[in-house]
């Protein structure tokens, strides 16, 4: 019995010290930091434990060293599959691939608000609204698109129509063919609804400047990006997309309506929501699922949107994240083009003193600039006025423009992340316009850029609080949190910015960034795809679901994405280096983007 006694308790030590190995082993072998698994596993342990020793207990020899055996084998067969299943739900294996969903989530409580909606009629005119607007692109002219384009969309397409311009650059775009249309998900905000549709299409697209050709690029792509539509609710349609009529009185609209997308007959103003979808935000696949739509759903967000629609029905966080696109793109505009007057109407006085440290000296100017996501991440008050705190993450190329050429700053297109204060006045009132779509917000009348912040007309100050969410000041995420610790009472909603990248994964960054530095030569060779893959059948990927991935990244729709932890961001580092030695050697234009993170985001390895 001593005997039998001893033997059982040494199987069950070698038996408890092969499975914590095990479990050790599982964790590393799926990328150490980078793998995706889950919680819970010391209890598991645990009660595989307490399990067995009953077992050997209560159990005779050999029936409990067989049994106890076939439970063990068990709990690793199942906790090697879980942990399997956990890293396949990684954002990446989500990318779209233009199949429809199977369910709209939102969908039946938007068509009980909205009975009417006629589903195939929308997405004839999602359709329709793709093409013409990729044509307006082309011909750099939006006066086609104007009257159901959102003012955020507009300034957008305004700013990089003027990079452009001073890089002679020409987007050519040809073979335009749109696969597949289709809800995928429906939301609420305030008094409106947002319909987010998903394009499957497919082009030719050619960048090509006549000031340097070295920035000319281009080819064949096909992707799915996401274009998000806005109507107040319950209100009945009046189509802007197959007609160009005043939705209001009827009277023609004209071929160019500038700045403003207003009716001059009567005064109305087009794309306000109140007549048709208006296109107020367009996203690519992988900022579109990486973006956390629950922050708008939150219970505290939820309650002060409510306060504030109680004092201004127009409220909405839609509404509001375009003012915040549309100013922050136009005070790029001005640091660029040295143009104060672009951005005067709608910044403090205190904001506009600041902006004398960012005039752009250098004449640097950006080849590539895009907002990946605008997101309102905090409401706060100081006791005279709201302030509405805005995270706003763009992607850029900077370039030094020479007599007849240009320098790259960035070898890749890198990203970075800003928070945007706005304030308005508490009881404010609604505006009669938008200094953000040059009208005064007091009287409605025409305003021009000008250094000038009173109206011509009636004297009101543009960059008032009282009538308009005007820029109180950009910050850097450490200056925004110094803020947030120094005003931390006056807040009544605040997400840290680190929500923003909750979805992502650090092996996501790794693997996205390795995918930017293959393709920054141009194309991916042979033995860069296969490391690619290797490195993603490692961290858990789905090899099958990657396909979309490969093609934003050989299409250059990518760009460096990097979390804050430092530690983490010398990982990934020494990762890109590694995938830029697949082929054995380093390229120059490897070892351009290489030497720029190092130094962008002070890499000491």
């Amino acid at each position: 019995m001593k005997k039998r006694t001893t033997s059982t308790f040494i199987f069950l030590v070698i038996l408890i010290i092969a499975l914590m190995s095990s479990a050790l082993f599982a964790r590393a072998g799926g990328g150490g930091d980078f793998g995706g698994g889950g919680d819970g596993g010391g209890e598991g342990l645990g009660t595989l434990i307490y399990i067995l020793i009953r077992v050997i207990i209560e159990l005779p020899f050999p029936a409990n060293i067989i049994v106890g055996g076939g439970i063990t084998v068990g709990f690793l067969i199942v906790t090697r599959t879980t942990q399997k299943k956990i890293k396949e739900q990684t954002i990446l294996n989500q990318l779209p691939s233009g199949e429809p969903v199977k369910k709209v989530k939102g969908y039946e409580r938007f068509i009980a608000a909205n009975p009417d909606f006629d589903e195939e009629l929308f997405k004839r005119a999602v359709r329709e609204t793709f093409i013409k607007v990729q044509k307006a692109w082309e011909n750099q002219n939006v006066s086609e698109i104007r009257r159901f384009i959102s003012d955020g969309v507009y300034q957008r397409f305004n700013t990089q129509f003027k990079m452009m311009s001073l890089l002679k650059q020409k987007n050519i775009i040809t073979d335009i063919n749109v696969k597949n249309v289709y809800i995928d998900r429906v939301e609420s905000d305030g008094l409106y609804d947002i319909v987010h549709t998903a394009i499957h299409a497919s082009l030719h697209d050619r960048f090509v400047s006549e000031l340097d050709s070295s920035l000319n690029t281009g080819g064949h792509e096909e992707f799915v990006e996401y274009w998000s539509f806005l109507k107040k609710r319950g209100k009945p349609r009046k189509d802007m997309y197959f007609t160009n009529e005043c939705p209001n009185c009827g009277s023609p609209l004209p071929a160019d309506m500038g700045e403003l997308s207003q009716c001059p007959s009567c005064n109305t103003i087009t794309n306000s929501g109140e007549y048709d979808w208006v296109l107020s935000e367009i996203t690519q696949a992988d900022d579109y699922i990486t973006a956390n739509p629950r922050l708008a759903k939150s219970p505290s967000l939820t309650e002060k949107i409510k306060e504030l629609i109680e004092e201004n029905e127009d409220f909405a966080v839609q509404l509001i994240e375009d003012k915040a696109s549309n100013g922050y793109l136009q005070i790029l505009t001005a640091i660029t083009m040295n143009d104060p007057t672009i951005m005067r109407r709608f910044v403090s006085n205190e904001y506009f003193t600041k902006f004398s440290t960012l005039k752009n000296t250098d004449r640097i100017e950006y080849n590539r600039l895009y907002l990946n996501d605008v997101t309102l991440i905090g409401v706060s008050d100081d006791g005279s006025k709201y302030i509405l705190s805005i995270a706003v993450k763009s992607s850029f190329q900077r370039v030094h423009v020479l007599q007849n050429s240009t320098e790259n700053i960035d070898a890749v297109v890198v990203s970075k992340t800003e928070v945007m204060l706005m304030g308005r006045d508490k009881n404010f009132s609604a505006s009669k316009g938008s200094i953000y779509a040059h009208q005064c917000s007091s009287c409605g009348a025409p305003v021009e850029n000008s250094l000038e912040i009173h109206c011509a007309y009636c004297g009101a100050a543009l960059n008032s609080t009282r009538g308009e969410w005007i820029v109180l000041d950009v910050l850097t995420p450490e200056q925004y949190n110094d803020y947030v610790n120094t005003h931390r009472g006056n807040f009544s909603y605040q997400k840290d910015l680190s929500v923003l990248d909750k979805l992502i994964d650090v092996r996501d960054f790794a693997l996205n960034n390795v995918m930017v530095i293959m393709a920054s030569d141009g194309f991916f060779q042979d033995e860069e795809r296969e490391f690619a893959l290797q490195l993603a059948h490692k961290w858990g990927y789905n090899p099958d679901k990657l396909d979309p991935f490969f093609t934003m990244a050989q299409s250059g729709q990518l760009h460096i994405r990097m979390p804050d932890n430092p530690s983490k961001i010398a990982k990934i580092y020494r990762l890109m280096e590694k995938a830029a030695m697949a082929d054995s050697t380093i390229t120059n234009e490897e070892r351009a983007v290489l030497d720029q993170i190092k130094s962008h985001y002070h890499i000491e390895i």
